[in-house]
């Protein structure tokens, strides 16, 4: 069901958009989108359900794994509140790897098919803008990425992991975060052994920094957690949450 006036001019408020866009350009990006909700646990590959187009999560968050067409290699992406997710062949190009998503959290996104965006590269030229942004804007993060698997620790490792899992979702307010991931899900996050990371996440536990019950981690010590990365050099991306 395509978006009321009024949500259109509700939603243009509330998008975290990644640039500088006129009135227009936001409610013509918005006139043909869609809410759809996905409850934690949920699969899917962006054959079957996406189709080609474009997300954005206004609550909860995700795992994306990104894998070669020979299922030979496996890369791991975290997206949460406020992120974008395109799938398509804009500027004749177009991954040629599966990827496929695992619901973290709740999560209530925003739906773009690839035709309307089509139709907004041939009629509103702000279009090409915003691509440049969004995709400079998702980069960085994976530049990081790719910097943290050649010189970090594992317990560096993990503690980006948690952090930036921690602000991308939604946590109430006075309430402790809790994440709901397993351990496998995290060292696959973290790119390092489950083994691994459960033995560091014990070491924290015994810090008290966190609390882990089964599927689940209490952070008990964000600022704990903050300070391991303090002196670390995250040139392109440093994933933080105020002490609580």
């Amino acid at each position: 069901m395509p978006l009321t006036k009024l949500k259109i001019v509700e939603l243009e408020q509330k998008i975290d958009w990644p640039c500088q866009l006129s009135e227009q350009f936001k409610r013509a990006f918005l006139s043909a989108g869609s809410i759809q909700s996905l409850k934690a646990g949920y699969y899917f590959l962006s054959t079957e359900d996406t189709k080609d187009g474009l997300n954005y999560l206004f609550t909860g968050s995700l795992i994306l794994s990104i894998r070669t067409s020979d299922f030979d290699h496996f890369t791991y992406k975290l997206l949460g509140k406020d992120d974008f997710l395109y799938y398509g062949q804009f500027f004749d190009y177009r991954l040629q790897e599966s990827i496929a998503a695992e619901v973290l959290q709740d999560c209530q996104m925003l739906k773009l098919s690839e035709q309307h965006l089509i139709r907004l590269s041939e009629q509103q030229p702000e279009f090409y803008k915003f691509m440049f942004s969004l995709l400079k804007m998702r980069t960085l993060p994976l530049l990081q990425k790719g910097l943290l698997n050649q010189k970090f620790s594992v317990a560096i490792k993990v503690a980006y992991t948690l952090l930036d899992l921690a602000s991308k979702q939604t946590t109430p307010a006075g309430t402790m975060i809790m994440l709901e991931i397993t351990q496998q899900q995290l060292a696959n996050l973290s790119d390092v052994t489950r083994q691994r990371v459960n033995a560091v996440l014990k070491d924290f536990e015994k810090q008290q920094y966190i609390e882990l019950v089964r599927g689940k981690i209490y952070i008990k010590n964000i600022a704990a957690i903050n300070q391991l990365l303090v002196n670390e050099n995250l040139t392109f991306y440093k994933p933080k949450l105020d002490d609580a």
